[in-house]
């Protein structure tokens, strides 16, 4: 996968993480949706100050949009750390009885996870 293609496809992964619709995203960045519609399915080769408001409309540096396709191309501990802070960035909003909820289920997933 080519670099504006992976960009692209991990702006929207990151913009989906957050809860944001393309119009939201847009909206922040003030762009056309299409326009960023296009960004996100790697049509567009954007320049360096276009990517720099869209991850300041995202709140995230630059290396969560620059995350390898292959694992292979970074240390474990990189992907790693990048996955934690996705995780993190979608349990950000979310109220006191969401996240004892979710604790509980991820806490029964994991149960049967080191059962089997």
């Amino acid at each position: 996968m080519d670099l504006t293609k992976r960009v692209g496809m991990n702006i929207r992964a990151i913009r989906k993480s957050q809860n944001l619709t393309i119009d939201d995203l847009a909206e922040k960045c003030d762009f056309q949706s299409p326009y960023l519609s296009d960004v996100e399915r790697g049509e567009r080769n954007i320049t360096l100050q276009t990517l720099n408001k869209i991850l300041d409309a995202l709140n995230v540096g630059p290396g969560k949009v620059l995350i390898p396709e292959n694992a292979d191309e970074v240390e474990a501990t990189d992907v790693r750390r990048e996955l934690i802070q996705l995780i993190l960035n979608m349990l950000e909003d979310k109220n006191e009885g969401d996240l004892r909820m979710l604790l509980n289920v991820s806490n029964e997933i994991f149960k049967t996870y080191k059962k089997n």
